[in-house]
């Protein structure tokens, strides 16, 4: 489900004009599920997938937050964005935060 998540995110991200550089990125600490290009801003996203209801952004604590934006300049991001995907019987709900970390 991970990863089906995370390749919606992608292509959703390349919709909106960002270039995915690349996916799971390992850093010191930890991993990061995109990193990606956004008018020569490099950004760490952090993707949530969920089925059923609600908004998978919800499930992403303050801890959490943190630790992803640790990871993200870690990696040379400037910016982290939350990305969260519902999927649902009969539909795809995104939910794109920018710069939320």
């Amino acid at each position: 489900m991970g990863r089906a998540g995370e390749l919606i995110a992608g292509r959703f991200l390349e919709g909106h004009g960002l270039t995915v550089l690349a996916r799971n990125v390992r850093v010191d600490g930890g991993e990061i599920d995109l990193l990606a290009l956004d008018s020569g801003v490099r950004v760490a996203v952090e993707v949530r997938t969920i089925t059923g209801t609600g908004d998978p952004v919800d499930a992403v604590g303050h801890g959490k937050r943190r630790r992803v934006r640790r990871l993200g300049s870690r990696a040379g991001a400037v910016r982290v964005d939350f990305l969260g995907v519902r999927l649902g019987r009969d539909d795809v709900v995104v939910h794109w935060v920018p710069g939320c970390g």
